[in-house]
């Protein structure tokens, strides 16, 4: 689970039901114990691991660490901050900047067998007054013609305070 600073990485992972995760406070790398999410016809376990913050030397370590050891990689966009102009609050930087070179370390340092395993998750898709399709268009026309387009083909916007919806949509990344 890699994004930039309150992108929502910590609420997803409650909403999957982590318990050890709480986002009213801020992720350095908090160490979370495995749990499961429970579906009526499978069970998903989701290894121990940790929720680390979002800053470029805690993605970059994180994700080279783990990238050979994950089944998914889900990277959380702040969809409102990305589309509005929004500042990385670690560096007062463009957000969508921010967010573009993450997706470029990730196209750059990841095989083809493992792009399809990334999945970008759009989350603060309801401060965006647009239905989720637009959402989706709008994202892949910014990145379109980028190295890094490839991996846009997975995106799912959601609101991620939204556990039901959080449910939904890891059982649509994951195939349970």
């Amino acid at each position: 689970m890699l994004g930039l600073k309150a992108a929502g990485k910590t609420q997803f992972l409650k909403s999957l039901g982590c318990k050890e995760a709480n986002p009213e406070v801020e992720s350095q790398k908090e160490k979370y114990n495995w749990f499961k999410v429970s579906y009526p016809e499978k069970e998903v376990y989701i290894k121990a691991g940790y929720d680390i913050g979002g800053g470029w030397d805690n993605f970059e370590n994180e994700f080279n660490k783990g990238i050979k050891s994950s089944d998914w990689i889900f990277f959380i966009i702040d969809i409102e901050k990305y589309l509005h102009g929004g500042t990385d609050e670690e560096s007062n930087d463009s957000y969508q900047q921010k967010v573009n070179q993450r997706l470029d370390h990730i196209n750059l340092n990841t095989s083809n067998r493992y792009r399809e395993k990334v999945a970008i998750i759009l989350s603060h898709a309801d401060l965006v007054p647009q239905p989720a399709n637009e959402l989706i268009n709008n994202f892949q026309r910014i990145t379109h013609g980028k190295a890094y387009e490839v991996l846009t083909a997975n995106c799912y916007p959601l609101d991620a305070r939204d556990e039901k919806a959080v449910l939904n949509c890891f059982k649509r990344i994951t195939g349970v």
